[in-house]
């Protein structure tokens, strides 16, 4: 089974959080996991507002970055899918950000694991697989 990890579940993971088990089983008996590439940004910028916020220090934030990207297999090109997340975007209202991994679940008939409420129920009202 292929899976879709958004960084909202990596982080449920990562700082051990009430699902993380779930996902974490999930993660083991997947064939593969893949991200779009610009998850390495997007978990890079919620560790760096951990350390200015006082959450964890530095040295902390970039283990567990190097553990959060060791969870995906393969980084889509971004580009590969933006013209279509756009357009998922204007006419599903939601952000562009989420609709590369809504667009990247679909392409490749995965499942897509995400603790972001508003992207599991659009998610699940397009047909796309949810954990």
């Amino acid at each position: 089974m292929i899976f879709v990890l958004d960084a909202s579940a990596a982080f449920e993971v990562a700082f051990n959080r009430p699902r993380a088990d779930k996902y974490r089983t999930l993660l083991m008996e997947a064939d593969k996991i893949i991200a779009p590439h610009f998850y390495i940004n997007e978990v890079s910028n919620v560790l760096s507002k951990y350390v200015r916020g006082g959450y964890i220090n530095e040295q902390n934030a970039q283990l567990t970055l190097a553990l959060m990207l060791q969870y995906v297999d393969e980084y889509e090109d971004s580009g590969e899918n933006a013209v279509e997340s756009l357009h998922e975007a204007i006419h599903l209202n939601h952000p562009a950000y989420d609709m590369y991994y809504f667009t990247l679940a679909r392409r490749n008939a995965a499942t897509l694991l995400t603790e972001d409420t508003a992207l599991a129920q659009l998610a699940k009202e397009q047909g796309v697989f949810l954990a």
